[in-house]
């Protein structure tokens, strides 16, 4: 049972298995390739990324629509939980609130910060937020529940 993910260094095996993700989510994954994300940082049970927000994602008002927000999170607060691994396990997302507080414009840039606060068992306990990057303006928070070692088939893992 690991309390404070957020001490001590990185497992090799993990670093090199973030560069991976790092590499397929900026070149191959078109979604996250439109995001241009950029790391600000990678530490144990931490993860901080910079990403634009585009234009294909405006809601009715002319917004970035909430939905691309969870996407975000989510997949950064997952990345998040890799970090605070001692060893490369599959993970999937259980549970994951995100509360929408502030619009911003397509074409801005937003940043993501997670903390991994527990893994506890199979379970990992992630929290977060997203702001505008021009500003600090608050636009969503989260926290969520990651099972960690998922069992079954791993068909297709690109990690």
């Amino acid at each position: 049972m690991t309390e404070n993910p957020s001490r001590g260094e990185i497992n090799p095996a993990i670093g090199t298995m973030l560069r991976s993700a790092r590499d397929f989510l900026a070149h191959e994954h078109s979604l996250f390739r439109s995001l241009e994300l950029q790391p600000i940082l990678i530490g144990k049970g931490k993860a901080e990324f910079s990403m634009a927000l585009p234009a294909s994602f405006a809601d009715a008002d002319g917004d970035v629509h909430g939905g691309l927000y969870t996407i975000i999170i989510d997949s950064i607060f997952g990345l998040c939980v890799f970090t605070a691994l001692e060893e490369i396990k599959p993970i999937a997302t259980i549970n994951l609130r995100t509360d929408y507080i502030g619009a911003i414009r397509p074409g801005d840039r937003a940043v993501c910060a997670a903390d991994c606060e527990a893994i506890r068992g199979d379970v990992a306990y992630v929290s977060g937020r997203l702001t505008a990057e021009s500003d600090g303006r608050l636009l969503a928070t989260g926290a969520g529940a990651f099972m960690v070692g998922t069992k079954g088939p791993i068909k297709g893992m690109r990690l």
